[in-house]
């Protein structure tokens, strides 16, 4: 009679080790395929777009995560303390957005330090360089973001260096509770590095991360769609100094970017924006040089607009 209550316990033990195992890889294909073997196969990136008289370009440059001796943060002395600080593990996205037209003319530089191979950032700093200017410093915490701005405290600063800027301010932007245990808060440029080394037989299932912003945090849902082919025409540069100009047809991975922002209580949304494009997002990616060709979307000022690659920095 002891036999089955034996074989009852041998068939939970195998639910375990069978049901449970299962569970835990569904609740993990909720995150970012990736390979760690991958590395991001561009140094350099320039796009540039243009649409009613208005000209957006994009540069963006991977490397190291080192301090540079013309760091704006630096100059300014507006550096966070407690910041996590490089090491072998660090890289540094710099991106340089510039905007010249009727409606709107300025450029925004932005430095993003993170870590590799999972792409999270510690450590994000931005400029505003126009007739308002202002340096914008952000640490990542566990439990929000933690920001330090400094701008001209009259007209007669704007002229002068930031370390002589008198207005500062520090804020503290907690995460909404239904963040609680998301502990993978990513940046909205980084999306790029995630494309790049992203597994291209990534599932047609949406695949979530949440970003912040300027002062809010937004869910982001990464999904490959279907594609037709495109012109593409860019220069290519080797760090061996090796250049090439590219112009062929492709077909390539397209992945779509929905947005929803996480506002807290009673606060107004903020707009989500990725490099001035706030809706209807899409990423074309060469699949075989595994880069980032074209981003088109919808800028709340100028309508829909592409941007599309002009120059390639590879290694």
């Amino acid at each position: 009679m002891e036999f089955f209550p034996k074989l009852i316990k041998v068939v939970l033990l195998l639910a375990v080790f069978i049901i449970l195992p299962q569970l835990i890889v569904a609740e993990e294909n909720n995150t970012i395929e990736t390979s760690i073997h991958n590395k991001v196969s561009w140094t350099d990136l320039t796009f540039k777009g243009s649409k009613l008289f208005t000209t957006i370009t994009v540069k963006m440059h991977l490397g190291t995560g080192e301090l540079s001796p013309d760091d704006p943060a630096a100059k300014a002395g507006t550096y966070l303390p407690g910041c996590s600080e490089t090491d072998n593990d660090s890289r540094l996205l710099t991106v340089k957005s510039s905007t010249k037209g009727i409606i709107s003319q300025g450029q925004h530089d932005e430095y993003i330090w993170f870590k590799e191979p999972d792409g999270l950032p510690y450590k994000r700093i931005r400029v505003r360089n126009n007739d308002d200017p202002w340096i914008k410093s952000y640490c990542w915490e566990k439990k929000g973001v933690r920001r330090h701005e400094i701008q001209p405290g009259s007209s007669a600063e704007n002229k002068q260096p930031p370390i002589n800027w008198t207005e500062r301010n520090e804020h503290f932007y907690e995460h909404p509770t239904e963040t609680a245990g998301h502990s993978s808060i990513f940046e909205p440029s980084l999306i790029f590095y995630i494309l790049s080394i992203l597994d291209p037989d990534m599932q047609q299932n949406p695949k979530e991360i949440c970003v912040f912003g300027r002062k809010q945090l937004h869910r982001i849902s990464i999904q490959k769609v279907k594609s037709s082919p495109i012109e593409v025409a860019y220069k290519t540069k080797t760090t061996s100094q090796k250049e090439e100009t590219i112009k062929d047809q492709i077909t390539p991975l397209v992945y779509s970017i929905k947005t929803e922002t996480l506002a807290p209580e009673n606060k107004e949304p903020e707009a989500f924006s990725l490099f001035g494009l706030n809706k209807g997002i899409r990423i074309y990616m060469d699949p075989k040089k595994q880069i980032p060709v074209r981003i088109s979307g919808t800028n709340n000022s100028i309508g829909k607009i592409d941007l599309r690659l002009q120059n390639a920095g590879l290694n």
